[in-house]
């Protein structure tokens, strides 16, 4: 195992660390890509806006819910 990733495997890890928790050595290799790399910290602000616009989303969509009249 190499500690230096490309753009490619840090890309699978932030996506992969959505969905669930990254081991020890994974979270320290992609910090170390995070530090040297220009893009890869962008694509990360990116994931998180998303992640964040579709917990608003969420939140919208079951409050329109709550208001919406129930059926006959």
């Amino acid at each position: 195992m190499t500690w230096m990733i490309n753009c490619r495997e840090a890309t699978h890890l932030v996506l992969q660390g959505e969905d669930q928790a990254l081991g020890w050595g994974s979270r320290l290799r992609l910090r170390m890509h995070l530090a040297i790399c220009v893009t890869c910290p962008r694509f990360v602000r990116q994931v998180a806006l998303m992640r964040r616009a579709m917990g608003g989303w969420r939140a919208y969509r079951n409050d329109g819910d709550a208001d919406a009249d129930p059926p006959s």
